[in-house]
């Protein structure tokens, strides 16, 4: 390219960037209920910065980062088979990605490709960018942390040689979902204290290869911490069960508000310590604690309701005279539902009828569907622009059609979950004797959780 296409693009790949970072953003705080970070001051720095992620949840992990961390402008690591020659890869790398190959993706020949990657991995930290990487390699959405990748301390001391800057440090962040492929799930990324590099240097210089699995033992122990760590896959759906049992009940308890996603996490990572210990000092408790969750969350599925029904602590709510109030607000509200039905129905459904059809990994699909429901809310709000301004001339109906949809979709986000907590009441008043049985279950649950909580 000559140096006046390269500027042209360089401008355009900057205003592409920016125009994406301000469009994202605003879906990513509609696609998720709650986003937060806690200390993103540590990787907010003057110097270079390596930050090390766990990875649950394909491209939703690196978005939601870059978008939440800003600023600074954040550089991450991608895979390579998606940097083709010509304009795309020129693009990829002005919009901060850099590929990253692995031996599955291009065997040794695509490896020895990594030697670019690096040196433009160093010219970045050269001048003072944040880069992330993902320790565990592969993505794969689990609540725990895997073994880190030998490659990490690798590039990081690497990286330290070529800069020598005293000031590279490593960040680690956990990044957690209540749900990741979930729709209005929360998201919370967790940093930690930095690692300063330059703190393990002179024994690196004595003896590299140890120091390295100090290093990656160190970040990993550090990353763990920022996570919610399951130790036995065969759990995590009872940690789930137990969580949507006992969240509400222990930030109370606690004085901690379950609105707030941090405390959310506070209390989620409680209950998953509570099962680890347990699991391994008295596992048949936890098998038997296991059982009884999968029967009382089936039973309550089967009868279309949610725990907090059944949840001694809510029986004021559990009464006529509320399902009455809540009755009379779904009418009043329920054209403004149906406005924002008509206004954002279509590209919601058709988006999530194309990740069907793609039938793409599980990790994959809340990044796919971010992305092609963005595009296609894009294309629907500009038709809906185009019909108003066809049927008046003046520009300021089809602002108000837009500005209608945008609202009435934001209120149908609400009406619908109250409307399902609202028949969920009425089914639990029309089955009160099922009711009063589930609540005998739940008891049980909750008497074996404390007895397992005290030991």
């Amino acid at each position: 390219m000559s140096l006046g296409n390269d500027l042209i693009v360089c401008i355009f790949t900057n205003m592409l960037w920016h125009f994406l970072r301000y469009l994202m953003s605003l879906t990513l705080v509609l696609f998720y209920r709650r986003v937060a970070i806690k200390n993103a001051k540590h990787f907010k720095v003057k110097g270079p910065v390596i930050i090390a992620l766990n990875h649950p949840n394909a491209f939703m992990d690196p978005v939601g980062l870059t978008l939440i961390g800003y600023p600074p402008k954040i550089y991450y690591l991608a895979r390579g088979d998606a940097f083709k020659p010509g304009i795309a890869n020129y693009i990829l790398n002005s919009l901060g990605l850099v590929p990253i190959f692995r031996i599955q993706d291009g065997g040794k020949d695509g490896l020895k490709k990594n030697d670019e990657s690096y040196r433009r991995v160093n010219e970045l930290l050269a001048k003072n960018k944040k880069i992330m990487i993902f320790a565990e390699g592969l993505c794969i959405m689990e609540r725990r942390l895997r073994s880190l990748k030998k490659g990490v301390p690798r590039m990081v001391f690497g990286a330290m040689e070529q800069i020598s800057n005293p000031d590279l440090i490593v960040v680690p962040v956990g990044v957690n979902y209540t749900n990741p492929k979930k729709f209005r799930s929360n998201l919370f990324y967790n940093v930690g204290e930095p690692i300063r590099v330059n703190d393990y240097m002179e024994q690196y210089h004595h003896n590299g290869p140890r120091t390295m699995n100090i290093f990656i033992h160190d970040l990993s122990e550090k990353m763990k911490t920022l996570i919610i760590h399951i130790n036995n896959p065969e759990n995590d759906k009872l940690i789930f069960c137990l969580e949507e049992l006992y969240n509400r009940d222990w930030c109370k308890q606690q004085h901690l508000n379950y609105k707030n996603v941090e405390h959310e996490y506070l209390v989620s990572k409680q209950i998953a310590e509570v099962i680890n210990k347990a699991d391994d000092e008295t596992p048949e408790l936890v098998k038997a604690l296991n059982e009884k969750s999968n029967l009382y969350f089936k039973e309550i599925k089967k009868l279309k309701i949610r725990d907090w029904l059944i949840n001694p602590n809510n029986s004021k709510k559990v009464n006529g005279v509320v399902l009455l109030l809540w009755f009379f607000i779904l009418l009043i509200g329920f054209p403004w539902y149906l406005r924002g039905l008509m206004g954002n129905y279509i590209p919601y459904k058709l988006s999530e009828k194309i990740i069907d059809r793609l039938k793409m990994s599980i990790e994959f699909h809340a990044s796919f569907n971010l992305g092609i429901g963005t595009a296609l809310f894009l294309i629907f709000y500009g038709i809906q622009f185009l019909i108003a301004k066809t049927l008046s001339p003046h520009i300021g109906w089809p602002l108000l059609v837009i500005c209608v949809s945008l609202f009435t979709g934001w209120l149908s986000l609400r009406y619908h979950p109250f409307k399902q907590k609202t028949l969920g009441l009425f089914r639990v008043l029309m089955n009160k004797s099922k009711a009063e049985e589930l609540r005998m279950k739940r008891k049980e649950i909750s008497d074996l959780f404390n007895s397992i909580n005290k030991i």
